[in-house]
């Protein structure tokens, strides 16, 4: 019989323990062999690239459901050369800069679930009128990033999940249009003062009516 994952049991300090290589738990555990963190950036780096031009020419590798499950496909897809735990929901709470932390592990599924039934209530944003995409949108986006299902590579895995929804409708976000910081800083304003006007600003500047990637 196999034992469980370090990162699935025990008190919270014990699983989020189990998630960095002991004995000095200052780096995820990993499938690169990486000892430090840089070292893991730029394996990553150069292994997402792989596996995002892999789903671009089989975009069937993931089914696109826009629920709990394409959400963790997605993610495995994405890091399963990288991390152990790719597709597997954090077991740990998570904060990021200052402010309120993420959803508790516990609530992801729910939440989730609302993204799922406002994206379906939508025909897959193809039903929402173009002048309330934008809100529509940035509402899905900081409800996604809440949740925030996974311990590492929530950001890349929600960019492609809305990448592969709005091609539905015929449009993408080009995120090249912006900074990835100011990005960050909006999530950070829409999750700790419930003010979602900045990421809307974001959105609006990033939404594109041209399909593709």
């Amino acid at each position: 019989m196999s034992r469980p994952d370090p990162w699935t049991v025990g008190d919270d300090e014990e699983r989020w323990r189990g998630y960095l290589i002991p004995p000095e738990h200052t780096v995820l555990r990993n499938l690169v062999g990486a000892t430090s963190d840089e070292e893991l950036r730029a394996a990553e780096n150069d292994l997402l690239e792989y596996r995002f031009a892999e789903l671009r020419e089989d975009p069937g590798l993931v089914p696109h459901t826009y629920d709990l499950d394409h959400v963790r496909n997605l993610h495995r897809q994405l890091f399963q050369d990288v991390y152990p735990w790719a597709g597997e929901l954090r077991t740990v709470g998570l904060t990021k800069g200052v402010g309120h932390p993420f959803l508790p592990p516990r609530e992801i599924p729910t939440l989730v679930a609302r993204v799922a039934q406002r994206i379906a209530r939508t025909d897959r944003l193809r039903q929402m009128p173009p002048p309330h995409l934008g809100r529509e949108l940035a509402e899905l986006y900081d409800l996604l990033n809440y949740a925030h299902p996974f311990r590492e590579g929530n950001g890349r895995s929600q960019r492609e999940f809305f990448a592969q929804l709005l091609a539905e409708s015929g449009h993408r976000l080009a995120w090249d249009r912006i900074e990835t910081s100011d990005l960050h800083f909006a999530c950070e304003v829409a999750r700790n003062r419930g003010d979602r006007m900045y990421l809307l600003t974001i959105i609006n500047t990033a939404l594109s009516d041209h399909p593709g990637y």
